[in-house]
C-alpha cells in the first residue's frame, strides 16, 4: 500500500498537470473585449470617407469656378459685340409711351396725312374708308385735312379726316374708359358733315358702351388695333417704292413693331 506521503505527491502532480493544461488554453474573447476594436475601425473609415468627400468637393468647386469664369468671359464678349440683347426694340416702349393714347393718335394723324414723309399716300386712309363702307374705293381719295383733337360742344374727337367727299371721325381708346355719352355726343357733333364715317378704335375691337341711340349705334364702326396693324402693313407693302424714297420706312416698321408687341 502507498503511504500517505506518496498519495499526497500523486495528487499534487495531477493538480499541477491540470493547471498546466488550463494555462495553455487561450482566453475566450468576450463581446466586451471586441467593442473598442470595431468602434475604432468605424471611426477610421469615417475619417477616410470624410477626406475623400472633402477632396471631391474641392475638385468640384474648382471646376465650377473655372466654368463660371469662362461663362462670364463669354457673356462679356457677347455683350461687347452687341450680340446679347434685351429690353424693348421699339421707340415708343423705350420712351415709355407704348400705351399712351394721345401718342398713338398723333401717330395715326401722321400716317393718315397723304403728304406725310411716310410715303403711304392715301393707302392707309383708303383701307379705313373701305372698312367703314364695306366696299372698295372706286376712285382715288382726296384728303383735304387731318387733325388731331377737334373740339365741338365741349366734346373732343381724337382724329378727324376731311376728304373731298367724306369725313372720317376716329375715337381712339387704348386703356382709358369712355366718358359719359361720349359716342352719342360725337355722332351729334359730326353727323351733318359730308358723308360722315365714325370709327371706334380699341385694342379688342369692342362696341362702344356710350353709343346708346339707334343712330349712333348704326353709325359707329368698330376697329381693333391688330386690324390697324394689318391695314398699315398692307398699305406699306403696296406703296413700298414711294415709302423707301420718302426715307421713313424704318419709322413705320418700328411703329408696326410697337403695335404687334402691345396689341398683337
Amino acid at each position: 500500500m502507498k503511504s500517505q506521503r506518496e498519495r499526497r505527491a500523486q495528487l499534487s502532480g495531477r493538480a499541477g498537470d491540470v493547471v498546466a493544461i488550463v494555462s495553455d488554453i487561450p482566453p475566450i474573447a468576450t463581446p466586451v473585449n471586441r467593442v473598442p476594436s470595431w468602434k475604432a475601425r468605424i471611426c477610421a473609415m469615417e475619417r477616410e470617407w470624410d477626406e475623400i468627400a472633402a477632396r471631391r468637393t474641392r475638385t468640384l468647386l474648382a471646376e465650377w469656378r473655372a466654368a463660371m469664369t469662362e461663362m462670364r468671359g463669354r457673356h462679356d464678349r457677347l455683350v461687347s459685340d452687341g450680340l446679347w440683347l434685351t429690353g424693348p426694340s421699339d421707340f415708343l416702349k423705350i420712351v415709355g409711351l407704348a400705351r399712351h393714347e394721345n401718342t398713338h393718335s398723333r401717330m395715326l394723324e401722321w400716317l393718315l396725312n397723304p403728304m406725310g414723309r411716310h410715303g403711304l399716300g392715301c393707302e392707309f386712309v383708303e383701307r379705313l374708308v373701305e372698312h367703314c363702307t364695306r366696299k372698295p374705293v372706286s376712285a382715288p381719295l382726296a384728303v383735304r385735312k387731318v387733325k388731331f383733337s377737334v373740339w365741338r360742344n365741349d366734346r373732343e374727337a381724337d382724329l378727324v379726316v376731311w376728304g373731298r367727299n367724306f369725313t372720317l371721325v376716329i375715337e381712339n381708346k387704348v386703356d382709358a374708359s369712355e366718358q359719359p355719352s361720349q359716342c352719342d355726343d360725337l355722332y351729334e357733333n359730326f353727323k351733318n358733315e359730308k358723308a360722315p364715317l365714325f370709327v371706334f378704335l380699341t385694342p379688342s375691337g369692342r362696341k362702344p358702351h356710350t353709343a346708346t341711340t339707334r343712330c349712333s349705334q348704326r353709325a359707329f364702326n368698330t376697329l381693333s388695333w391688330p386690324e390697324v396693324r394689318a391695314m398699315l402693313e398692307e398699305a406699306l407693302n403696296k406703296s413700298q417704292p414711294a415709302a423707301e424714297v420718302a426715307g421713313a420706312t424704318d419709322v413705320v416698321n418700328n411703329y408696326l413693331r410697337t403695335l404687334e408687341e402691345q396689341f398683337g
